[in-house]
């Protein structure tokens, strides 16, 4: 089948945005594929390591039945998630900057007119740009939440297209938190629905991924003895579990790209006939 040239700035309803998202990753999964191999995968390994670890040798510790133990890893395990958080957040940062970036040339240069080396000469800014947009965006959606749960959602919303934003216009931060403020409230519920339906999109994939570890955690929790903890999983549990989370990782893809063609769909309302990528 013939592949086509997909045509980004364009205005879309949500099921448009869905379905161009899902050809343009139809056919390109083997660039994007090569390109997140290369660049993100080995460090999804390791956070995914790093979770594991947590998990068996932090979690495992605790006794809520014993004060004192309880007391006594509260401290290793707020500054071990600290650190777990912080570490999802370069991933995250670097996984978006190095698909935006994919895409920013995709756009700018066309389908075909670019190499890998075009690639791999601006992931480095853009996941640092990423990053900080990263940031920004995880430290107003902590004070939205701080205020009550809605601020949180808004701000979560309303600032969503920032990263891809800062990477394509290449104006700043803060011209970007000006910018995806006045997209998204141009459309702000038709927004938050594709981002419920990308999340609840990769949380349905996590899900039937995590469907044989689920049930042998009930089952271990049902049926074994009472000191059965994380640590007593067996090495299958936690290799599927790794599975799982890389491959779930990976997919955030989704999400981004779902992002990306809702930048161009707000942007072509704002400004009807303005240059074509």
């Amino acid at each position: 089948m013939e592949q086509k040239d997909i045509r980004f700035r364009k205005t879309r309803d949500l099921g448009a945005i869905i379905t161009d998202s899902f050809e343009f990753l139809k056919q390109e999964i083997k660039p994007i594929s090569r390109i997140l191999l290369v660049y993100v995968l080995p460090f999804v390994v390791l956070y995914v390591v790093a979770q594991i670890y947590m998990q068996r040798n932090v979690l495992s510790r605790f006794d809520l039945n014993d004060p004192e133990n309880l007391m006594a890893n509260i401290g290793p395990f707020y500054s071990n998630l600290f650190l777990f958080m912080l570490f999802g957040l370069f991933i995250n940062s670097l996984l978006v900057g190095t698909y935006y970036s994919y895409l920013e040339a995709y756009i700018k240069l066309g389908k075909g007119n670019f190499t890998l080396h075009d690639i791999s000469s601006r992931f480095f800014s853009n996941s640092l740009l990423a990053l900080g947009a990263g940031l920004l965006y995880t430290a107003a959606i902590i004070l939205g939440i701080f205020m009550c749960v809605l601020p949180g959602i808004y701000i979560a919303n309303t600032l969503s297209l920032i990263a891809f934003i800062a990477i394509f216009e290449k104006k700043g931060i803060s011209d970007a938190v000006s910018k995806s403020w006045r997209l998204v409230n141009s459309q702000w519920w038709n927004t938050l629905a594709l981002n419920i339906v990308s999340i609840l999109i990769v949380y349905a994939v996590g899900t039937i991924l995590s469907l044989p570890t689920i049930l042998l955690g009930f089952s271990t929790g049902i049926f074994a003895p009472a000191d059965v903890n994380l640590a007593d999983f067996p090495d299958w549990y936690w290799m599927w579990t790794g599975f799982a989370s890389v491959l779930t990782t990976l997919l955030s893809v989704i999400p981004v790209t779902f992002l990306a063609f809702q930048y161009f769909n707000l942007e072509e309302r704002e400004n009807p006939g303005g240059v074509n990528p």
